[in-house]
């Protein structure tokens, strides 16, 4: 049975706008000439009360928030909130990689929150629930809700980091052995068009790759726990790197993991949401997502070159609006 009451949220967040943050991020990024340091990395689209209002209207049984940040909180939000525990970088990351810029550092770090559930949900900041959502759309059996799909990696923004975990998992797991053991877990139904991938990438004699998408993922933390100690030296060195580098492993790593031991319930995530990337000719599709309310979930990436910020900003803020106008528990009076 799955305990439906010891299950958290982790969501990270930084405020790009804040004098302090940006006066230390200028510091740092004055002494290092490598890392993505581009400013879309930390825009803040004005979102993120329409995240809580998400949480609060369409999970309403998550146990506690657990908000990650550097230091910095918007003023509207209850700190003091029963279900809230604002997490500063220094309460839970070794000393030695702080401060850092760089969400790969923060992410495989975690599983150190002190307080943390065994079972977690990990939201990036762009990532926003805009349905009903249950306990089993993320955990079942007391294991993630996942899916094993084969894809090979290919060039795109920041491939070497899906290099270097998927490189990981060839050094400790085989593809052979690990597909033969949970069979029924890799070649699923639930998985349809998609399938193919898998189906004609079987032959290949190490993983290619494995597919993703851009939403909430489940973990649960003795993952993290396991990686660590499989790969201290690894993850070590992309807390060293204070800014997002090529040589930095992330959380896609503990997913690929729990994947390769077979530990996750197949799921068909990828009917569940859908990711967007912000642009003058998506914005009203974004729009029209939200409003409808056509997908659990959405994914809300920031763009290179978006002509007219504020207005983009307050026409998805608007659609929020339509499907989430009241305030939440988390928003001061």
């Amino acid at each position: 049975m799955q305990d439906t009451s010891q299950i958290d949220i982790v969501l990270t967040w930084v405020d790009g706008d804040n004098s302090e943050w940006k006066a230390l991020y200028q510091k740092y990024s004055n002494e290092v000439s490598i890392g993505d340091k581009r400013n879309i990395r930390f825009r803040d689209w004005g979102l993120l009360k329409y995240w809580f209002r998400g949480i609060e209207e369409f999970a309403p049984w998550v146990r506690t928030i657990h908000f990650v940040t550097s230091g910095e909180r918007p003023d509207w939000l209850d700190i003091n909130h029963p279900k809230l525990n604002w997490v500063k970088h220094e309460e839970f990351i070794p000393k030695e990689f702080l401060p850092t810029f760089n969400i790969n550092a923060i992410e495989t770090n975690l599983h150190r929150i002190e307080g943390l559930s065994d079972q977690f949900i990990f939201f990036n900041d762009d990532v926003f629930l805009t349905n009903t959502t249950r306990v089993t759309n993320f955990f079942r059996n007391n294991l993630p809700c996942d899916f094993a799909i084969l894809d090979p990696i290919f060039p795109e923004e920041y491939p070497e980091i899906f290099v270097n975990d998927i490189k990981i998992i060839n050094r400790h797991f085989s593809k052979r052995e690990v597909i033969n053991k949970n069979i029924l877990k890799w070649i699923n139904p639930k998985y349809g068009k998609y399938l193919l991938k898998s189906i004609l990438l079987l032959p290949w004699k190490k993983f290619p790759g494995m597919l993703d998408a851009h939403l909430a993922h489940s973990y649960c933390k003795a993952t993290l726990e396991e990686v660590w100690k499989a790969e201290p030296d690894v993850l070590h060195k992309t807390g060293y790197s204070r800014f997002r580098s090529h040589t930095d492993v992330n959380q896609w790593l503990f997913r690929f993991w729990h994947i390769a031991k077979g530990e996750f319930s197949p799921t068909d995530i990828l009917s569940q949401g859908q990711t967007f990337e912000i642009a003058t000719s998506t914005i009203d599709d974004i729009c029209e997502a939200i409003r409808t309310q056509k997908y659990m979930q959405v994914c809300i990436n920031d763009g290179e070159d978006i002509p007219g910020f504020e207005g983009v900003s307050r026409k998805i803020q608007d659609a929020f609006n339509d499907i989430l106008p009241n305030k939440s528990s988390f928003e001061r009076v």
